[in-house]
């Protein structure tokens, strides 16, 4: 049984697959750029200006004892591209949108809470920093 089959979105760094339960953090924005016309005081032109990358990547799994992971040590940065395949609803073999990040650097990895009277999944909790997002389709 493939432990990832339930998710509509498959991580891969490299030639390796990591699965994840939630990521957050994929977006893009434009910095507005206003600019006052000489002999109009009564209104501004917004231009759109450059567009920048927020760069914080948050991923959440379940934790889990099993290969190597690159996300527990804060700093680290990773030398390959991250890459989220999405796939198609009810399709495995359809091709869907996939995100690349590179420029990656571990900002951050916190455990959830360790509660011995509560019966629920210990998760880990990852932010990466990136550089660059590409989106293609």
């Amino acid at each position: 049984m493939d432990p990832l089959a339930a998710y509509t979105f498959r991580v891969w760094i490299g030639q390796t697959e990591y699965g994840f339960s939630k990521i957050s953090g994929l977006s893009r924005e434009a910095e507005a750029t206003v600019y006052r016309e000489g002999g109009l005081n009564n209104r501004v032109h917004v231009l759109p200006g450059m567009v920048k990358n927020p760069g914080l990547l948050r991923l959440e799994r379940g934790a889990y004892v099993g290969k190597k992971f690159p996300f527990y040590l804060a700093g680290e940065r990773l030398s390959e591209t991250l890459r989220i395949d999405i796939r198609p609803p009810g399709g495995f073999l359809e091709k869907g949108k996939v995100y690349a990040l590179t420029g990656l650097w571990v900002k951050k990895w916190e455990a959830g809470e360790l509660n011995a009277l509560q019966n629920t999944l210990l998760i880990d909790q990852f932010e990466l920093h990136y550089d660059y997002l590409y989106i293609s389709e």
